[in-house]
């Protein structure tokens, strides 16, 4: 099975991944919101969704991070840039990354930067799709400019959650 989803929330994904696990399809794969299913035992896995350390869209030492998850029982399913895709066997018991509150900090910092990036790109991205909109009043332009807004919300939307993520975790140190 194919199904497309563009998620920007990476606990949403995790969850919507976890409850298609457990009616009995485990993720083979994914590229640009396209993932790929197969046939399982409901809830067979447990899948965490992780951003590896980095900067921009590339990651730092991800060989070291995949050999050391694939050596604790944890299977890396994708990696797509600094995303990966992991699962463990629901039988092996929990499987959660992140479990002290300072980590989870951390991560939720790592996936708010990586945002900011990609927040200050389609700003500068936006900025050559309005003078066309000025000068011109085709319809074509005005599409351009509402899905550039529309990502620019999205966008700003994960920023905001992060943070307040982050203040969350920081009142429960």
């Amino acid at each position: 099975m194919i199904r497309f989803k563009l998620t920007f929330d990476k606990d949403a994904e995790q969850d919507w991944l976890n409850g298609l696990c457990a009616q009995g399809w485990a993720m083979t794969g994914f590229f640009a919101g396209l993932y790929t299913f197969t046939p399982c035992q409901p809830g067979e896995f447990i899948y965490q969704v992780d951003l590896l350390p980095g900067e921009g869209v590339r990651a730092w030492r991800s060989g070291e991070y995949m050999d050391f998850m694939e050596e604790t029982g944890v299977e890396v399913v994708q990696r797509w840039f600094r995303w990966v895709y992991l699962r463990r066997r629901a039988a092996d018991g929990p499987f959660q990354i992140y479990t002290d509150v300072d980590s989870q900090i951390q991560m939720y910092r790592r996936i708010r930067k990586m945002f900011l990036w990609v927040f200050a790109l389609e700003c500068c991205c936006s900025l050559g799709v309005i003078p066309g909109a000025v000068l011109n009043d085709g319809v074509l332009i005005r599409c351009a400019i509402a899905l550039f807004a529309m990502l620019l919300i999205a966008i700003a939307r994960v920023i905001w959650r992060c943070t307040c993520i982050i203040q969350e975790l920081e009142r429960q140190k």
